[in-house]
């Protein structure tokens, strides 16, 4: 999976399927090669800090490794990064954004809060330094399926109802690299299960709509196949399940073997409903059984998802 030329990489997907892992895993494969990479999430319970054996990421952009750098953004951190760099003075800010009427209101917009971190985002691809990119690429760990949809929309919905004017001219540019797929690549990630892929594919054809088209899906967390069909070991666990009880500990071996099997069974049947239905190639990820993903175990995915 080459995305390694795009300046923003959406990592898109339903909740508990492994997002931040996939793209932790890009963002830390991007910056061993050599990329100068911006890991971008929004309002999260983080887990960036301990993929790298880090302090918690916050609302500051924060190193995780060499070429790697993290951001938890806020809606109020996001408006207020917004705030100064059209109004230059801090205290000029204040006065304009900080006061209570000015707070209500912004409140009481609706998707203020999602464009300011979508525009966020959209401005860390953008930022220079003495003339250059400060970020090769942003990969934007973006919110749950249905949150996501509707924070990508807000772009057409300025375009499409806000009079002319510095507003709609940034949501345009937002739009045009949203929907670009030499600037932009959109990872969706699922796993080999009814409705993580029945969801997927509403994703994709949701996203597709926009025009802001996958190119790529992972099917995360994919069980090991120890045992396929016809192989010697697999006729030792036929013979071991169908055998009266057994004693301890090959009873629980054996029901542990055969409770491997037919995840990985189940996983295969989706998988291959998963590749069928989709646009866009799938790439596999593989299970890790630990108690909590290291730098190492991230590594190891990354190094994956770049072999493809």
């Amino acid at each position: 999976m080459d995305v390694s030329e795009r300046r923003l990489i959406l990592v898109v997907g339903k909740g508990g399927v492994g997002r931040s892992t996939v793209a932790a895993s890009i963002a830390g494969n991007l910056a061993a090669r050599g990329k100068k990479v911006l890991l971008f999430e929004t309002n999260a319970n983080d887990r960036f800090g301990s993929y790298f054996d880090k302090p918690p990421v916050g609302e500051s952009v924060t190193q995780l490794a060499q070429n790697l750098w993290a951001v938890n953004a806020t809606p109020a951190s996001a408006l207020a990064e917004y705030g100064l760099m059209i109004l230059k003075f801090k205290s000029v800010y204040e006065m304009v954004f900080e006061n209570r009427v000015t707070r209500a209101f912004l409140r009481a917009i609706p998707g203020l809060d999602d464009y300011a971190l979508l525009g966020k985002a959209w401005f860390h691809t953008q930022e220079e330094k003495r003339g250059r990119p400060v970020w090769d690429t942003v990969v934007f760990d973006m919110p749950a399926s249905g949150h996501s949809i509707s924070m990508l929309k807000i772009p057409w919905v300025i375009v499409d109802t806000v009079p002319e004017g510095p507003l709609t001219r940034d949501a345009r540019t937002v739009k045009a690299l949203l929907c670009d797929p030499k600037r932009t690549a959109t990872v969706l990630v699922t796993l080999a299960e009814d409705m993580p892929v029945n969801e997927a594919m509403e994703l994709e054809t949701k996203l597709s709509a926009l025009g802001i088209v996958p190119q790529h899906i992972v099917c995360n967390q994919l069980y090991p196949n120890h045992f396929p069909p016809g192989a010697p070991v697999t006729k030792v666990l036929d013979t071991l399940a169908s055998a009266g009880p057994l004693p301890s500990p090959l009873a629980e071996v054996t029901q542990h073997a055969t409770l491997s099997r037919d995840r990985r069974t189940l996983n295969e049947r989706y998988l291959a409903e998963l590749r069928k239905r989709a646009k866009a190639p799938v790439h596999e990820l593989p299970i890790i059984f630990i108690p909590a993903l290291t730098a190492a175990h991230i590594k190891i995915l990354g190094d994956d998802l770049a072999r493809g």
